[in-house]
């Protein structure tokens, strides 16, 4: 179980919203079973800047459009990485006490998922509106867009390693 724990989360943490990323690093990560905190925040580093390599290409931006975009966009990642965080430790928690899940734990876990998920959401609306400020609607809507795709990649990734839950 404590390897399926850890696997499941170093897939979460290298992913943060660059699912492409993750089908090359986890094998490794899996084989040798690590889950170290510098690795962890090594890898989420070369990711965090490939996503953003790969927001850049998709997003065209113009040079007023960059100089506008990419101050908010670190803001983001920060706040989100923070999101990022409890979501890990909600799989952490799951993970750890899934032979032995009452209805009550079930309960904890489910309303802090809920959060977690209300939080993303949240932050999604804040910067949205702070990028219609300074960027047109449909660049805005076209960030979202990406964003959302990047992180469904990542949840199915998740889903698939997470057991369901027995009666």
């Amino acid at each position: 179980m404590a390897t399926r724990t850890a696997t499941l989360v170093t897939v979460f943490t290298l992913s943060i919203g660059a699912a492409g990323l993750v089908a090359p690093l986890h094998p490794v990560l899996h084989a040798e079973g690590r889950d170290s905190g510098s690795d962890i925040e090594l890898l989420r580093a070369d990711v965090r800047t490939k996503k953003m390599e790969m927001v850049a290409e998709r997003m065209q931006f113009t040079g007023k459009e960059a100089d506008a975009f990419w101050p908010l966009y670190r803001q983001y990642e920060v706040e989100l990485a923070a999101i990022n965080d409890k979501k890990i430790g909600v799989i952490r928690d799951y993970m750890g006490s899934f032979d032995n899940l009452d209805g009550a734990r079930a309960k904890e876990l489910a309303q802090r998922v809920f959060e977690v998920d209300q939080m993303t959401l949240d932050l999604r609306k804040k910067y949205f509106q702070e990028m219609t400020g300074v960027l047109s609607p449909k660049t805005a809507v076209r960030f979202l867009q990406l964003e959302r795709r990047l992180q469904q990649l990542v949840d199915v990734q998740l889903a698939e390693g997470f057991p369901l839950i027995k009666k």
